[in-house]
């Protein structure tokens, strides 16, 4: 079975190898995950300050300098720190691609499992309601 996690990042969500256990990333932070049809999605966003090897991750907050910057960077929506155990946190894609942004055992999807995760719901009759299935029944605010 192909485990995957549901987690935003600016750019996607990240995937997972593991059945049920307990998911620790390079900060200790810990996760949830269910189960949709044969795969295991994260339940929760990614709130890391590091990549799974330990190195730093830069926080970056001037949206000048997001727009430019090169490398591996994460920040909070809107610059919010009060966001970060509601959304977790962003990383743009050049986080994304080291390969190392998910916890140990754990990895981007492929168009593969998305298509896997697509095929599941529509065979469940979920097509056009992906986002009520899917999104937290609690913390849904019109403010945020």
């Amino acid at each position: 079975m192909k485990n995957i996690v549901l987690g935003f990042l600016t750019i996607g969500l990240i995937t997972l190898v593991g059945c049920g256990k307990s998911i620790t990333d390079a900060d200790e932070n810990t996760y949830t995950s269910v189960e949709i049809g044969t795969q295991e999605w994260m339940v929760e966003n990614l709130r890391t300050t590091k990549y799974s090897d330990g190195t730093p991750i830069p926080n970056i907050t001037n949206n000048d300098q997001w727009k430019i910057f090169n490398s591996g960077a994460w920040c909070y929506k809107d610059n919010e720190s009060k966001y970060d155990s509601i959304y977790g946190k962003l990383y743009n894609w050049y986080a994304v691609e080291t390969g190392k942004l998910c916890p140990t055992g754990w990895h981007i999807p492929t168009d593969v499992e998305w298509k896997i995760f697509d095929d599941y719901l529509l065979a469940n009759e979920h097509i056009g309601v992906e986002g009520t299935k899917l999104k937290s029944k609690s913390d849904w605010n019109s403010n945020r």
